[in-house]
């Protein structure tokens, strides 16, 4: 009973995942590969990070840009 009640709820090991994949065919493993993901919250250190990886990679593009602009003049 505890493995149905598992198997309803969705919780299955890797190994029995793996064997139902590689069972499926064409058409209903694209649909299974369409499943959408929510996005995560993130927490406000996640966010700060994220935003200077935004900003560093805005300067780097500026930078080799004036580069390119010097080198060719």
């Amino acid at each position: 009973m505890t493995v149905r009640h598992e198997a309803a709820h969705g919780s299955i090991d890797s190994s029995e995942h793996d064997l139902v994949v590689s069972s499926l065919e064409r058409d209903q493993l694209t649909e299974v590969k369409k499943q959408h993901f929510p996005r995560r919250k993130l927490k406000g250190s996640e966010l700060v990070v994220l935003w200077s990886l935004r900003i560093y990679l805005l300067f780097m593009v500026a930078v080799v840009l004036y580069e390119v602009c010097t080198g060719a003049h």
